[in-house]
């Protein structure tokens, strides 16, 4: 499964940001979610994150949707997202999650995101400092 992104930028996190996802079934299921799985958020953009998890789940053979819950600075954010891409190694996977176009959730992620990097800019500047 490959997947080729266009993307205006790309933030990759200093420190991985807890979160957690609940698949969304389909079929006789749909609308209903699966129990909560933790994850960890390594870089994203409004549009897409990479994201870590032990749970193997299987991308190649079918459409995974799921409903993504995190906090990138101070405000909670839900989001739905499609995994596009799977890789395994160290005993966990990492998936590529192409988000639902929600403007005022990308607007949300953006500054977050930009939240976010000032404070690791201030802190990364203190601690050269001393």
């Amino acid at each position: 499964m490959k997947y080729n992104r266009l993307e205006s930028f790309r933030h990759i996190l200093q420190e991985p940001v807890k979160a957690e996802f609940r698949l969304c079934m389909d079929g006789k299921e749909q609308g209903k979610l699966s129990s909560k799985v933790d994850c960890l958020i390594l870089d994203m953009s409004p549009s897409g994150l990479r994201l870590s998890t032990p749970l193997n789940l299987p991308a190649e053979n079918y459409l995974i949707r799921m409903e993504l819950m995190f906090v990138l600075f101070s405000k909670p954010i839900r989001t739905i997202g499609e995994v596009k891409w799977k890789k395994s190694g160290n005993g966990s996977y990492v998936y590529g999650i192409d988000l639902e176009e929600d403007e005022a959730v990308e607007e949300m992620i953006i500054s977050e995101l930009k939240a976010r990097r000032r404070t690791e800019v201030i802190n990364n500047k203190t601690s050269s400092d001393n």
